[in-house]
């Protein structure tokens, strides 16, 4: 089980290998991607300027100083879709990363870009972004079928999903999960916003927003029912404050929801990676990010035991940031159960 941490500048590669990511991903979109089709048109699910590298010699220098180490580099290329017009600049770019940065993976999402690049044979593997909404073990066989190594399981499944999914994938495909940060109660794979540096995504501004429950029959409230519905609503708010960061955490540079009480479940299921998000994140919160993952799957492989795991990671995170239980958690532990 490796540990996957994010970057968005070559500067920030040796700091995260010093301190043991055991993979690396980043998006590049260089200037003739910006220039073709505007800055409103992203060639990845984050934003040009504020999530990813920006030229090819960046590129290079992330994966010629990680291989040095031995740590993969992959590149995202999931945007939900892309039209017929992009693809074939799309596929000129992935050929490029692959050639000339010399990257081990490309992070995919358009089935009919997954198709283009099996075709292409590039040499590479080609990594399920969690975008496509692989939510069972067909669809993961469905993906295989076209190539696929690795499947990023979206945040909205259970851990008694990803244990059944591990099982019935096999060991041809590799299974990676989330682990830190940028938490979402909705489904990825039906989002059609996108998540910009300094606005956010839409979905954000939902715990702000005033709501004002009615009945669709227009008849009046019965007695409690109304007081019903706003603690529902409340605590819906309260759930997209914590999970989407809207909190203050995220502005200090703290680490945000997480699933690291899992992770000794995780070892066991036989996931392959643990996947730190924050590519736009600062450089802190990218280090302190991986400090923590880094330090309870220490604990795992020495082998402590499950239930002394837990509490240390909860004490890890009482000192950085609130750790609340069933609010901040990717993975109920209890499902498990």
């Amino acid at each position: 089980m490796k540990i996957l941490a994010p970057l968005n500048s070559p500067e920030e590669t040796q700091m995260l290998l010093a301190n043991g990511a055991e993979e690396l991903y980043c998006g590049l979109v260089p200037e003739e991607w910006v220039a073709r089709n505007t800055g409103a048109v992203w060639l990845n699910r984050r934003s040009p300027a504020g999530g990813n590298l920006r030229s090819f010699f960046d590129l290079a220098r992330v994966v010629e100083e990680a291989h040095a180490w031995s740590v993969p580099v992959f590149v995202t290329l999931n945007a939900q879709g892309y039209t017929a017009g992009q693809l074939p600049q799309v596929l000129e770019l992935a050929r490029r990363y692959v050639e000339e940065a010399r990257i081990d993976a490309l992070i995919v999402s358009d089935p009919a870009l997954i198709v283009a690049l099996a075709e292409e044979s590039l040499g590479c593997a080609l990594h399920l972004s969690s975008i496509a909404a692989s939510l069972n073990a067909r669809a993961i066989r469905f993906f295989r079928s076209l190539g696929i190594r690795r499947v990023i399981l979206p945040r909205s499944v259970t851990l008694e999903e990803i244990r059944q999914m591990a099982c019935s994938a096999g060991p041809e495909v590799e299974l990676e999960v989330f682990i830190l940060n940028d938490g979402c109660i909705f489904e990825e794979g039906n989002c059609l916003t996108t998540h910009h540096h300094s606005v956010g995504a839409f979905c954000t501004g939902l715990a702000r927003m005033d709501s004002r429950p009615v009945k669709i029959s227009g008849s009046p409230w019965l007695p409690g029912e109304k007081e019903s519905v706003d603690a529902l609503l409340e605590e819906f708010h309260q759930r997209i404050n914590m999970l989407t960061n809207a909190d203050a955490t995220q502005g200090k540079g703290l680490p945000g929801p997480c699933g690291l009480c899992a992770i000794p479940f995780l070892q066991r299921a036989g996931i392959s990676s643990l996947k730190i998000v924050g590519r736009e994140a600062s450089a802190l919160r990218k280090l302190m990010s991986l400090k923590l993952v880094r330090a309870v799957v220490d604990q795992v492989r020495r082998e402590i035991p499950e239930a002394a795991v837990q509490h240390y990671a909860q004490s890890l995170r009482g000192g950085a940031s609130p750790c609340v239980p069933g609010r901040m958690c990717y993975y109920e532990l209890g499902e498990t159960a």
